[in-house]
Parts: structure tokens; C-alpha cells; sequence
């Protein structure tokens, strides 16, 4: 069975312990395991992951560069196991210059995590980095919360209205905690999704029906380590009620094609 893991965290060692703490405390859920990069290595190894991505998001401007330095730094040590996602933010002012410099360290993909960046997905501040990324970039969109309307899939319905060329995937099956909204404004849409912390949200049933809903076919697994390991992701996935094909899709061929691996 070949996986690839479209949706991991990993953290610098100086700030990985805090990370994890911020993570549990934002989405009430107890985490057992590191935050650091070795955790990640082993937990993915220990889950069979054949390939993953590795994101993060500035949650300040000041902090896009380095951020995307450390992303980039990880991925040239694992040039063959890891695919780099880095970062922008709303109040980085030179960001064209700043997604040049991305392309040449050899990141694939951006994270927006609007809830923890501190603007909305349709921020008008994001609307000329949009047009700059263009199709340069898979954006990578946390998106729905319970408790801000900054990442909700209306909000990301207007930006794909706006730019319907952006390569999108909207985490979390469209929209975490939102999915009657992720239903309305973004399943079915020529974006891809994916399948990361959601299993303990809503039933088999519910999962395999948006994910048939939005298409098999644009449908991305993902764990969100640290909140779920890889070994854990993947057995909750098998058992749900979809085809082998499809399983086999979504675990490694879609993201295979979009990574272009």
C-alpha cells in the first residue's frame, strides 16, 4: 500500500514543545506526541508514510522568511520524503519578491491558516498575492472554525470566484466543524480537499459521503501530525465505507498527480 500524508506539522526544536500546547489548547484535544521533526520522521516511518508534505504558517509577517528558511531547510534533508509548504501573510509587503525567492528554494506549496495568521481568507490585502501566486503554487487553506468566521468556506468561495485559477486545497473536508457550509460553497468546485482531523468529528458515513460528494477523484489524505499519527490516520481511514479505488486514490494517487511526483 503506498501513502503519501498531505497534511503534516512539524516544528523548530525551540518552539515545538509550545506548538503542540497552542494546538491542544485552540482545539481541545489531548496530543501524546512531539512536535519536533524527529517526531514527525518517526511517526511517519512507523505509519508506512511513503512521501508527505510539510506546512506552516507565519502567524506574523515578520516571521514569513524565516519560516520559509526552516520549511525549505527540512525538505533539502529529506529531498526524497518530504515536499515543502511554506508561508505568506496579509501584512508581508514585498511578497513578490518573497514567492520568487520561494520558487528558488524549491517550495511547492503555500499554508494559509487565517485563524492563526490573524486575517480572513478574503482579506483585500491578499487579493494582489493571489494574483502574484497565480498557478505557481498549491495553496494549502486551513479552513472552518467554530468560533471565527476568518477561514469559513464562504470566505474562500469568494476568492475562488475571484481567482477560479488558484491551485486550492481546502483542508479538513472544505471546512472543520462547518461541513453544511463546506457542502454549499465549496464541495463540487474544481479544488481538491482534504481528509485531516476530522475522524473524531463526524461519523464513517459522513466522511465517506463528502468526500463522494466533492469527487474521490480531488480528495487528499491527510493526518494533521501532531493531532493525529500517521499509524492511527490511516487505520481510521481504511475502515471507511469506500470503494478500494477510491482508497487507493485518495491515500497516494491524487496527491501523486498534484505533487506532481
Amino acid at each position: 500500500m503506498h501513502v503519501i500524508d498531505f497534511h503534516a506539522h512539524g516544528f523548530p526544536e525551540k518552539i515545538a514543545d509550545r506548538a503542540v500546547e497552542n494546538l491542544e489548547n485552540h482545539y481541545k484535544v489531548r496530543i501524546s506526541h512531539g512536535g519536533r521533526i524527529s517526531d514527525l520522521m518517526y511517526h511517519a516511518k512507523e505509519g508506512g508514510i511513503e512521501h508527505l508534505v510539510l506546512s506552516s504558517a507565519a502567524t506574523k509577517p515578520e516571521a514569513v522568511k524565516v519560516n520559509n528558511d526552516w520549511v525549505a531547510s527540512v525538505a533539502a534533508q529529506y529531498p526524497r520524503f518530504v515536499t515543502g509548504f511554506g508561508s505568506i501573510h496579509a501584512g508581508f509587503t514585498d511578497f513578490a519578491e518573497e514567492l520568487r525567492r520561494m520558487r528558488s528554494l524549491g517550495l511547492k506549496g503555500i499554508k494559509i491558516h487565517p485563524d492563526f495568521q490573524g486575517f480572513d481568507i478574503d482579506d483585500a490585502r491578499m487579493w494582489p498575492i493571489y494574483e502574484e501566486i497565480g498557478e505557481d503554487f498549491i495553496i494549502l487553506f486551513h479552513v472552518g472554525d467554530k468560533i471565527s468566521e476568518a477561514s469559513s468556506p464562504l470566505k474562500l468561495a469568494r476568492v475562488l470566484d475571484s481567482f477560479p485559477g488558484l491551485n486550492v486545497v481546502a483542508a479538513h473536508l472544505g471546512g472543520w466543524s462547518r461541513w453544511d457550509e463546506a457542502k454549499e460553497y465549496l464541495l463540487g468546485r474544481e479544488i481538491f480537499i482534504d481528509t485531516s482531523s476530522t475522524f473524531w468529528c463526524l461519523s464513517k458515513e459522513e466522511r465517506a459521503g463528502l468526500m463522494r460528494l466533492h469527487g474521490t477523484d480531488r480528495v487528499l489524505f491527510g493526518t494533521d501530525y501532531p493531532i493525529t499519527t500517521q499509524k492511527q490516520g490511516i487505520e481510521d481511514f481504511l475502515s471507511l465505507p469506500l470503494s478500494e479505488t477510491e482508497k487507493d486514490n485518495i491515500l497516494y494517487n491524487n496527491a501523486r498527480q498534484l505533487l506532481n511526483l
